[in-house]
């Protein structure tokens, strides 16, 4: 795992992510295309998992 993680950090380290991300952000649609990535995330099996977890948190309980 470790050599996934040097990766990431170099390509970050080099603004290869920076550029990316400012690439991407420039479109006309990105808003409706972040949008679309964001409700894949949310409707995702794991996602929806995580927030039924989260909810169970004691200090999420109502006393």
């Amino acid at each position: 795992m470790a050599p996934v993680f040097t990766e990431l950090y170099d390509r970050v380290a080099a603004g290869k992510e920076t550029e990316i991300v400012l690439r991407v952000n420039s479109t006309p649609d990105y808003r409706e295309k972040l949008q679309a990535e964001l409700d894949v995330i949310k409707n995702s099996e794991m996602w929806q998992s995580g927030a039924t977890l989260r909810a169970l948190r004691p200090e999420r309980r109502k006393k």
